[in-house]
Order: structure tokens, then C-alpha cells, then sequence
């Protein structure tokens, strides 16, 4: 005689064997004494399981979650902010570049030639330090503190609301 498998066995104990089959595994049980007797320990077993309960969450989960979610989203704005920061210094580096390549006496029928304009680009990185003499550093600068005055306003209510009272 065949016996039942534990799946068949666990099915019959927890309700999800069905049907046809599960009617012939019951009538298997009850003539088979090891089939019965494994039934028997995995209904137990099942009843066991169903009695559990799930644990109770810690009693600070919910402010320790809604903490970390806070800090993720200031540092979300920080890092947008300094992108932001980031934004004006490029623009003012990428003018210094294309003004002094634009000042530099270069024939338009030079710049149609590929390589021409790319020996030109490069040669303009080099000397943009030198070029930038008094009237273009004293815009720079006052470009940039208008910049980092604006950026500390716009970062300091952030700042206090994150790290809070």
C-alpha cells in the first residue's frame, strides 16, 4: 500500500488539500495508521501555527521612521540647493572661456576647420587665468557673493527646520 506524501499530509492538515483527492487522503488516513498518525502531528502542528501572534512593533517605530524620512528629505534639499550653487560658477567659467576665445583674433575661415577650433579651445584653457584681470575678477566676485549671500538664505531656514528644537 501507498502512503500518503508530506505534502499531501500537510494539505490535509491545513485545509488546502481538496476535492477528490483530498477526500481519498482522508480515507487513506483513517485505514493507514502512519498516514494517520502524521495527520495527526501536522494538525497539531498547524493548529500550533495558527495560534501565534504577530509581535508588537517597538513603541518609538513610528517617530524613529517619520525621523529618517525628515533627515532623508533635508538631505535631498541640500544636495538640490548645492546643485543649484554649483549652476552659476559653471556659467561664469564657461563666459570666461568662450570670452576670451572670442576675443582672440581667429579668421572664420580657421574656425570652419575642425581641428583649428579645437587647437583654439585648447589653447584658450591655458592662459583664461591670466585673462581674467581686474574687471572680470571683481565681477566674478561680486557674482559670487551674491550667490553664497543668497544661497545662506535659502539654506538656513532648511538647516533649522532639519535639525529642529
Amino acid at each position: 500500500m501507498m502512503h500518503l506524501t508530506d505534502l499531501q499530509l500537510q494539505g490535509l492538515a491545513d485545509g488546502t488539500l481538496r476535492g477528490p483527492e483530498g477526500l481519498s487522503g482522508r480515507e487513506h488516513c483513517v485505514e493507514c495508521v502512519e498516514c494517520g498518525a502524521e495527520l495527526a502531528l501536522y494538525s497539531a502542528l498547524a493548529g500550533k501555527l495558527s495560534a501565534l501572534r504577530d509581535p508588537l512593533p517597538p513603541t518609538d517605530f513610528t517617530a524613529t521612521v517619520l525621523a529618517a524620512v525628515q533627515v532623508r528629505e533635508a538631505q535631498l534639499v541640500q544636495r538640490r540647493h548645492t546643485l543649484y550653487a554649483a549652476l552659476p560658477a559653471a556659467a561664469l567659467a564657461l563666459f570666461a572661456i568662450v570670452g576670451w576665445g572670442l576675443s582672440a583674433m581667429v579668421n572664420v575661415e580657421q574656425l570652419v576647420d575642425g581641428f583649428t577650433a579645437l587647437r583654439t579651445v585648447v589653447s584658450v584653457l591655458g592662459p583664461v587665468f591670466t585673462a581674467i584681470r581686474v574687471p572680470l575678477g571683481i565681477g566674478a566676485f561680486v557674482l559670487l557673493a551674491a550667490v553664497l549671500t543668497a544661497l545662506s538664505r535659502t539654506l538656513r531656514p532648511t538647516y533649522d527646520r532639519a535639525v529642529g528644537p
